[in-house]
């Protein structure tokens, strides 16, 4: 009866730690922290301006859920192209592209991204192009967890402390149930 109720109590601490409590636990405190970042969205700080060429300017940006919503400054009408610049995996992929025609004084502009690990747009202008420059806007590269598939760090060592803690019942199970000790082969 003894063997059989420390059986169950190991079962039981096992399932609890592996699969259950700690887990689920470690993987929602995980997924709150990446919803909270990416429901925020990005903004420009106050004084935020970058030149696309001489008169052209992005003077604001926010980014939220697959789109940069950019306010840029033009002293006079031009077309500029604006192009998804995020990052890619390897290999054949497709990319957003679109052409605005800016009118003189600030003009606000939306543009859709993909969802990747980090997000960005390339802007430019005829002007800029012929000096080979332009402007990018990025969000910058979101770092995932390495230990995010065994539930984030607290998943990974509950994980190690419990295979820890029955390697250990296991030897102290066998030590006292031999009679003599243990024997040598």
């Amino acid at each position: 009866m003894r063997r059989i109720f420390i059986f169950a109590t190991v079962v039981a601490v096992s399932l609890a730690m592996g699969m259950g409590s700690m887990g689920a636990l470690a993987q929602s405190q995980e997924n709150s922290t990446n919803e909270t970042a990416a429901e925020d969205g990005i903004q420009a700080g106050e004084d935020y301006e970058r030149a696309i060429d001489a008169e052209t300017r992005i003077v604001d940006w926010s980014y939220s859920s697959g789109r940069f919503t950019l306010t840029i400054e033009a002293d006079e009408r031009r077309r500029i192209s604006l192009t998804e610049a995020g990052t890619f995996e390897e290999g054949t992929s497709s990319f957003n592209y679109d052409e605005v025609r800016l009118e003189e004084g600030e003009n606000t502009i939306t543009f859709a991204v993909a969802d990747r690990s980090g997000a960005a747009v390339a802007v430019a202008t005829r002007q800029s192009l012929a000096q080979g420059t332009g402007a990018i806007v990025s969000t910058g590269a979101v770092e995932q967890n390495p230990f995010r598939h065994f539930g984030g760090e607290s998943g990974l060592f509950s994980g190690v402390i419990m295979t820890t803690a029955l390697a250990g019942i296991g030897a102290a199970y066998v030590v006292r149930s031999e009679e003599s000790g243990v024997v040598q082969a």
